[in-house]
């Protein structure tokens, strides 16, 4: 799943992403989760391993362009498919904009 957040807008990801990869294809990403005391800027190239469940935190600190991936243990992940963010693309996850009118 591809996602775009335009600077300053928020996307949360409900429900449990647990095993989901976060990959940061363009600009500038802040991340935070439920369960998880540490901020993260994920910037191009950079991923992040969903290791637990908990609600997660995504903003665009610059315009940026992010993947979402179910993982492998041991393999590259694959992308997921674009599908329509706002009906989720894996049972129990949901995502809710925040900030740009969607």
């Amino acid at each position: 799943m591809e996602l775009r957040l335009p600077r300053n807008e928020t996307v949360a990801i409900e429900g449990n992403p647990q095993g989901l990869v976060l990959c940061c294809r363009e600009g500038i990403v802040w991340l935070t989760q439920e369960g998880d005391d540490r901020d993260r800027f994920l910037a191009p190239g950079d991923m992040f391993c969903f290791a637990h469940g908990g609600k997660a935190v995504l903003e665009g600190h610059r315009e940026a362009l992010v993947t979402i991936v179910r993982g492998k243990h041991g393999a590259s992940p694959a992308p997921a498919g674009r599908r329509d963010a706002a009906s989720g693309f894996e049972a129990g996850i949901r995502l809710v904009y925040h900030g740009s009118g969607r």
